[in-house]
């Protein structure tokens, strides 16, 4: 059902348009349809109202494709980088990108301030975009301690940050979006398939704790896309410590020379279909918002392939499993 729109004199009032719709028809309208703004006569066309992102990473690969993306469609971008790579996002700001710079592992109050400049830009953020990241290659026991830290603090502790300092502009206007990027090897093995591993448990349980609050966090678990994430210079450790562990270590280095610039994704077809997923949009239109995305045919096959090994595992131990409960009616 669509509704018109309500009293012209308090609509030219709202300058937050989505926070005046979610004021006036909620009574009516369910989450989805509040995030979307599918059928609401404010909009003579769906979501023709500019939506905010802000991305961080965005200096290359499917951060920097994110950014042109949206940007395309005519909404508005607030790129970050660090300091190291902010020059890279120059020409971003010729597309009509606003540029920050960000460095997900810095405290929290230097990232509070960096939050506080960037809602100043637009007024708001209507999706946060935890993008950056790197992959540290290497067996547990090989890595160091403070390999082992840096590889979480940026792709694990560094997001949940910046949530910490963004999600409170979110709850006030009960409107907004958390995207996060997993990946296909958060269902492998390694340091970096941890990390990942637990940014799909991070991103599912946020959005427990938020969606009653008007918000919403999904995980994006892309595949391997032709970006430079696999080239050496995004890449950290790459040498043998323990020399029990030199052919796993060598070998899978050789996987990712092999693979790198030959990956089966096109990552420009990627951001858009993560733009539709985001905004209800394309295929998505119509479907339920969902928690967890795989993007790319390797992500859906690796992944499938995981969940039916689980399942048989879990078919074959099932005796053992059960067989730990009190007696039924004690």
């Amino acid at each position: 059902m669509c509704f018109r729109a309500g009293p012209r004199n308090l609509i030219r009032q709202s300058q937050d348009w989505e926070g005046y719709i979610r004021s006036v028809w909620f009574m009516y309208l369910p989450p989805s349809s509040l995030s979307t703004l599918h059928c609401l006569a404010f909009f003579p066309n769906k979501m023709s109202h500019q939506l905010v992102w802000l991305i961080t990473g965005t200096s290359s690969g499917l951060g920097r494709d994110l950014t042109l993306a949206a940007l395309k469609r005519g909404d508005k971008v607030i790129a970050t980088g660090r300091a190291r790579s902010l020059s890279k996002l120059d020409d971003l700001k010729q597309y009509g990108a606003d540029t920050l710079e960000l460095d997900v592992t810095s405290s929290l109050e230097t990232l509070q301030d960096i939050a506080k400049k960037a809602v100043a830009i637009h007024g708001r953020i209507d999706i946060l975009v935890n993008n950056a990241g790197f992959v540290e290659l290497g067996t547990l026991e090989d890595l160091t301690h403070l390999e082992t830290y840096n590889q979480f603090n940026t792709n694990v502790f560094g997001p949940l940050n910046i949530n910490r300092v963004f999600l409170p502009y979110m709850r006030e206007r009960k409107s907004g979006t958390v995207v996060w990027l997993g990946s296909i090897v958060g269902w492998i093995i390694g340091l970096y398939a941890g990390t990942k591993h637990a940014v799909r448990g991070l991103s599912e349980s946020l959005h427990q704790e938020i969606s009653p609050l008007g918000l919403r966090s999904i995980c994006f678990e892309p595949g391997y896309f032709r970006t430079d994430f696999l080239s050496e210079d995004n890449r950290g450790n790459d040498k043998t410590r323990i020399e029990d562990y030199r052919e796993i270590n060598e070998r899978n280095s050789a996987l990712f020379n092999a693979y790198n610039h030959n990956q089966p994704g096109d990552p420009k077809k990627a951001v858009e279909v993560m733009i539709d997923v985001i905004k209800g949009d394309g295929a998505a239109r119509g479907k339920e918002f969902p928690t967890v995305v795989a993007l790319g045919s390797d992500a859906y096959d690796v992944i499938k392939g995981a969940c039916t090994t689980a399942s048989d595992r879990l078919e074959a131990w099932k005796d053992l499993t059960v067989s730990t409960d009190f007696p039924k009616g004690n």
